[in-house]
């Protein structure tokens, strides 16, 4: 009999296989999160031109270098400058025009007095404090010049890239798309939430829950099930979705039981492997690329089902969309008693918080690994190294699902 392969074996064999999508150009409004692979220079100096960064009065700087509260300069007003829209006039000696903040700088003007420090009558307006040339101006292209770089290549891009690039005048960038996943869920008994349960039947949880686990890697989940355990059927479903999707990921039907649809829709091995991981829960898997798509085959039991995905689907669909795997390993206590596996690498959902600056873990579920109960109530996975159980006191190590702040814990990917 083949011996088991290691967690970081089957994890090496996953990463060796998938490779990056290919760059793709999309709307700004779909980049967010995608690696950027252009380099994008700013077509114009930004800000494009001078304007106000006050609400007050355009003014020469000159003209009111005397002003004060007891001496007030008075101007004569001559114009409103509107957002979007310049005022066409000339500031002259002695006038001033009205600006709201963003508004352009109109000409003739070299600085902006604060509409605390006017006293406006009429079609004049008295200025209380001198304001220095360039005061309360926004220069053109102070914060970019034509042909600067506006983001730097190579990484995900954030929010406040979107906006920088927006504000060049990018409305496609061409980026790592995110992965199209197919998801899918075998077995006779699964139906959707919805109505009455028949004999038998439970609801097919697994299709929603990694749903989510592969948004939070930052992909995009297609729903291709749930299907009945049928090897004909699975595969029809592969290939009439294989257009629409990069990668599938499925649960259920890798084991060794008669009907188990991956295993036999690919039990001569080729494009699609079945292989036993010592890991716990969901020892068996299925992996391959079949027909240039990577195929995740995970354990139907939905506990085993989660940890599968993020010990071993999580890091390919990362590395398809050239991310990092940014789910950080952390050392905590445990609040708790876990056993272990004699040979197996085991994971066991559990609830962190934050004591006098100790992250605690507390155990949230049992060994069966069709509990899903305790997993949502879970904010990382423990690691029990083989034949090693962990007691209450010690040390142990988290892969952190959500993050710790405090006492308060905030879902991140």
């Amino acid at each position: 009999m083949t011996p088991p392969l290691t967690v970081d074996e089957y994890c090496q064999r996953i990463l060796a296989a998938v490779r990056p999508l290919p760059p793709r150009s999309v709307p700004l409004s779909e980049a967010f999160g995608c690696v950027l692979v252009e380099r994008v220079e700013a077509p114009f100096d930004f800000p494009p031109f001078a304007s106000s960064a006050m609400d007050g009065f355009a003014v020469r700087a000159e003209d009111v270098a005397s002003a004060s509260k007891e001496a007030p300069v008075r101007l004569a007003i001559v114009a409103e400058a509107l957002m979007g829209k310049p005022a066409g006039v000339r500031v002259g000696k002695g006038e001033a025009i009205v600006v709201p903040t963003g508004a352009v700088m109109p000409e003739g003007a070299d600085s902006v007095v604060p509409i605390e420090d006017c006293i406006r009558r009429g079609d004049q307006v008295l200025v209380t404090a001198p304001a220095p040339k360039d005061s309360h101006v926004r220069s053109t292209g102070e914060d970019l010049n034509a042909g600067e770089m506006v983001i730097e290549p190579g990484r995900p891009l954030s929010a406040a890239d979107l906006g920088a690039l927006a504000a060049a005048g990018a409305a496609q960038v061409t980026v790592v798309p995110r992965a199209r996943v197919g998801i899918l869920s075998t077995g006779d008994e699964l139906v959707r939430p919805a109505g009455a349960l028949g004999a038998g039947q439970i609801y097919d949880s697994n299709a929603f829950m990694l749903a989510g686990q592969v948004r939070e890697a930052g992909a995009e989940p297609v729903d291709l099930g749930p299907l009945p355990d049928d090897p004909d059927v699975l595969v029809s479903a592969l290939d009439a979705a294989h257009n629409e999707v990069d990668a599938f990921v499925c649960s259920g039907g890798v084991s060794a039981g008669e009907n188990d649809p991956v295993k036999r829709a690919f039990a001569s091995g080729g494009e699609i492997c079945c292989v036993d991981v010592a890991i716990q829960p969901g020892r068996p898997h299925a992996f391959g690329i079949r027909r240039g798509k990577p195929f995740f085959g995970l354990p139907g039991n939905p506990l085993a089902a989660f940890v599968g995905f993020e010990v071993f689907v999580r890091p390919g669909l990362r590395r398809m969309m050239s991310l990092d795997e940014h789910r950080p390993a952390v050392a905590a206590t445990l609040d708790g008693d876990v056993g272990a596996h004699p040979a197996n690498l085991r994971f066991v959902p559990a609830r962190l918080r934050r004591e006098a600056g100790t992250l605690i873990a507390t155990p949230q579920a049992g060994r069966r690994s069709n509990l899903i109960a305790g997993l949502a109530r879970a904010d990382a996975l423990v690691e029990v190294p083989p034949g090693s159980a962990l007691t209450a006191g010690m040390a142990c190590r988290v892969r952190v699902l959500r993050g710790v702040s405090g006492n308060q814990v905030f879902t991140g990917a």
